[in-house]
């Protein structure tokens, strides 16, 4: 999934879904057509070309919206008509399905823009369809509705969307896709910002959940939360050669940071770590980087610049510990507590902080 920011959009067709003959199979709108080079630029995703459409939808039905093509990668959006963004969606199944798809329920009766438009600048065919969605299809999108304002939610709605989404998971059988993984990433990033006891629940459950994907790609990708409340393994050689095993650090709290030079959220985030060390350090607190870098020289160039107090995995030792762990983006910070086991994957920023002052408390 790619995100942008806002876009403008050209308005090119207005269309009223009436109930009757034409909607008998539930499509209120279909539209088989081509971007061209003649279609306005699409100034959200600037090197490609758009087509605009301007739909009448009612207030709390739940759409379902495809976009597909055979000639290249789709985007599908849909803003207000002030031109917000209220949903989008690029890849069904990526690699194996490069068309567009989303549920929608509409917050209102108004008039939306519907925007089918790519990545890559190409132009050719596609088909737009909208339809009335299915009784599943709307239970799950006002589910996702809810999953998006769970940073709003009071502590009692916040339990009860985590065992609402649990069931809902639980009861696919293993039939878990990739926008399945991601409503839980939705779900448990705020939660660990405003309630890190419900957080640690939902992780635990979900994990289990994910660890039975029948698709082997999900379950891998899902790896992040199987991973907390479980022992973490970490050995190898340091860039300067020395033995590290993780288990060594036992009975204090350890951040094992995947990261690289190159990567530039890692090095914003660097100085943030850097206090938390010296603020910690003394309490129990250690740091392991796992450096996804080209060469081992790099890492050892980086921390005698920036003087950092901690030690790194060497390359190679550091990508198979990737690959163990399922880190395919970076930074990936991850959390230990004092027996070894994860509690975090996103210690970052101030929730870093707030994990190491609830975990060394007894130790202040």
């Amino acid at each position: 999934m790619r995100n942008f920011g806002f876009g403008f959009l050209v308005l090119a067709l207005v269309l009223v879904p009436r109930l009757g003959a034409g909607e008998k199979d539930g499509v209120v709108f279909k539209k088989a057509e081509s971007i061209t080079m003649d279609d306005p630029k699409d100034t959200k995703i600037k090197r490609s070309y758009a087509k605009t459409y301007k739909v009448k939808l009612q207030e709390g039905k739940a759409y379902k919206l495809e976009l597909s093509s055979a000639e290249y990668d789709t985007f599908l959006r849909v803003e207000n008509a002030d031109g917000k963004e209220l949903a989008f969606h690029d890849d069904i199944d990526y690699p194996a399905n490069t068309n567009s798809r989303l549920i929608f329920v509409a917050p209102k009766t108004d008039e939306y823009r519907v925007i089918a438009t790519t990545f890559d600048g190409k132009t050719g065919p596609f088909t737009l369809e909208i339809r009335m969605a299915s009784a599943a299809e709307a239970a799950r999108a006002l589910l996702l509705t809810r999953v998006e304002r769970t940073g709003t939610l009071e502590a009692a709605e916040r339990k009860q969307l985590v065992r609402d989404v649990v069931k809902q998971l639980e009861g696919q059988g293993g039939k878990l896709t990739a926008e399945d993984l991601q409503m839980a990433h939705m779900l448990t990033f705020p939660l660990e910002n405003s309630d890190l006891d419900l957080a640690m629940e939902a992780y635990r459950d979900l994990g289990k959940i994910f660890s039975k994907a029948a698709n082997q790609k999900i379950a891998k990708a899902a790896t992040p939360f199987t991973m907390v409340g479980k022992e973490m393994k970490v050995a190898g050689k340091t860039v300067d050669g020395k033995d590290f095993d993780l288990k060594s650090l036992k009975g204090k709290v350890v951040l094992v940071d995947f990261w690289a030079t190159w990567c530039g959220p890692c090095i914003v985030e660097m100085p943030n770590i850097q206090k938390a060390y010296e603020k910690y350090h003394g309490k129990g607190f250690d740091v392991i980087g796992v450096s996804l870098d080209r060469s081992d020289d790099a890492i050892t160039k980086f921390v005698e610049n920036k003087k950092i107090p901690w030690n790194s995995i060497n390359i190679e030792d550091s990508r198979k510990l990737a690959t163990e762990y399922g880190v395919n983006a970076i930074p990936f910070p991850v959390l230990v507590d004092q027996q070894g086991r994860v509690v975090s994957f996103r210690a970052r920023g101030p929730l870093l902080e707030r994990h190491l002052e609830r975990l060394l408390a007894e130790k202040k």
